[in-house]
């Protein structure tokens, strides 16, 4: 990954070497204008798409001439990097991190949920991007660190569901990949409905509080997997809050 038109990223580079490399020093009125352009480009990638997005758009947006533009970021790819790196490192260390809790697989399980709905809601547009450009992560060499990201997120869901199946809280016969495909694509449409269809002509947002939300998708999905003999069983979820809340588990540099 590069902060030039022409780079490629380097191969021996890890994620927090390439958020130095993509964070050039700047004085505090320039940090200020990258912080505004970042902000107005993450809410037309979320919106619209990375592709649909034109560098025109985002700097009219904060009143500037595209060349203007330039001098805070070389290419649109810079930004969607700027936006992106450090929610999906930041994201894979919490779930790994709830994944190794010495505490059994459901509680694990209810934790990472919390931990998704937390953070989609919270930051609702960096995890639009994050999911709704994932062909895009896939295929450009420099966005590997996403896909890799991504990639050991997912290994620490599938050990948690492994380990409640083996522990028998979980149903014996579960399909362990869909499951977490399954609940993922759920939880970041929960999301982006809490956050956006306020409006719409199936508004109904203004009946539901985050919290019943919340619960909604913890039900259904402890529903789905738990044991048969084991779907009465009250959900543990206030057990779980403390686990369960974000982590800057590192700084990256900048």
């Amino acid at each position: 990954m590069a902060t030039n038109a022409s780079g490629r990223r380097k191969a021996d580079a890890t994620p927090v070497d390439e958020a130095a490399r993509l964070r050039p020093r700047a004085r505090p009125a320039m940090a200020d204008r990258r912080a505004k352009i970042l902000q107005v480009a993450a809410q037309r990638f979320a919106e619209f798409g990375f592709a649909a997005t034109t560098v025109r758009q985002i700097a009219d947006s904060v009143n500037i001439q595209s060349g203007s533009l330039f001098h805070h970021f070389a290419t649109k790819e810079e930004m969607l990097h700027e936006i992106v790196c450090d929610a999906v490192v930041q994201m894979q260390d919490n779930v790994i991190r709830i994944s190794r809790a010495s505490i059994d697989a459901e509680h694990r399980l209810v934790a990472l949920i919390l931990l998704e709905l937390g953070e989609l809601t919270r930051n609702q547009e960096i995890h639009a991007i994050l999911y709704n450009e994932r062909k895009l992560f896939r295929h450009r060499e420099e966005f590997a660190y996403v896909v890799q990201a991504k990639k050991k997120a997912y290994l620490a869901w599938r050990s948690v569901l492994q380990a409640g199946v083996k522990s028998k809280l979980f149903r014996p016969n579960l399909d362990v990949y869909l499951t977490i495909s399954t609940v993922l694509r759920m939880l970041n449409i929960a999301a982006d409905w809490y956050k956006n269809e306020v409006g719409s002509s199936l508004d109904v947002i203004g009946s539901y509080t985050l919290d019943q939300v919340i619960d909604f998708h913890l039900n259904f999905i402890l529903s789905a997997v738990r044991a048969p003999l084991r779907t009465s069983e009250p959900i543990p979820r206030q057990a779980c809050k403390e686990l369960a809340k974000f982590q800057i588990s590192r700084t990256l540099p900048r």
